[in-house]
């Protein structure tokens, strides 16, 4: 289990965490109701992934997901924090949270733009990168993405693959550190307790639930899984 002390991660339910992809979920119409759908089925995190379109449309894209987790919110009695990727300015203008990568909007720039309340997540691929995040200047992200634990065709950019163990490492060096550490890459319901054998607080997913005839249950199941494999 997690012994990252109390932050403005606290009290987020990180096991199953959505990131959203337009093109697997059938259109960018369509990201919204597999949001709300996987929300009901136990997803305690989105984030609204885009790369496509431009700050504008991404705005009224994320609005309308965020929307949607909103509703999924009021009908369950969670709470559900949204993450946009890489945009900054509608992060800040949607009062949403907000994930980087390592080429996107540096680290310090984020944090000192984005109100207090707000959460800032960052990809991670090895020790060094966890460490400067750390050293600053400013303060370290609230959680991390690991990545990746396994290669995967949805996201080619990333690192050789770390497996279990590294991300391992990984997350208990940034539990030290205070901050929440959370697995993607290769995440399928076949290497779920895989992960939950590690000190990750959960799992990042997105073709697992974006892809799925019904959101819900594919949700469902994939949590269902971390719970019976963290015992």
């Amino acid at each position: 289990m997690s012994t990252a002390p109390p932050g403005r991660g606290a009290g987020v339910d990180w096991r199953l965490y959505l990131v959203t992809d337009p093109h697997l979920g059938g259109g960018r119409d369509a990201v919204p109701g597999i949001a709300y759908e996987a929300v009901l089925g136990g997803v305690g995190v989105v984030q609204i992934r885009d790369k496509e379109c431009d700050d504008d449309q991404f705005a009224t894209h994320a609005a309308a997901v965020a929307e949607a987790v909103a509703q999924a919110c009021a009908e369950t009695g969670r709470d559900v924090p949204v993450f946009v990727n890489d945009r900054l300015d509608v992060a800040r203008e949607l009062g949403l949270h907000l994930h980087i990568g390592q080429r996107d909007v540096p680290l310090p720039r984020a944090r000192a733009a984005l109100p207090g309340e707000l959460m800032l997540g960052l990809s991670i691929e090895s020790d060094a990168q966890l460490a400067a995040a750390v050293a600053g200047p400013g303060s370290a992200p609230d959680v991390i993405g690991v990545s990746p634990v396994w290669s995967t065709a949805t996201k080619t950019d990333t690192a050789e693959a770390l497996g279990p163990a590294g991300a391992d490492g990984l997350a208990r060096a940034a539990h030290h550190a205070g901050i929440r550490a959370v697995g993607i890459g290769g995440i399928t319901p076949s290497t779920v307790a895989q992960v939950a054998a590690t000190a990750l607080d959960g799992v990042c997913v997105v073709s697992a639930i974006m892809t799925a005839p019904d959101p819900r249950a594919a949700a469902a199941d994939l949590l269902d899984r971390w719970v019976a494999a963290r015992g």
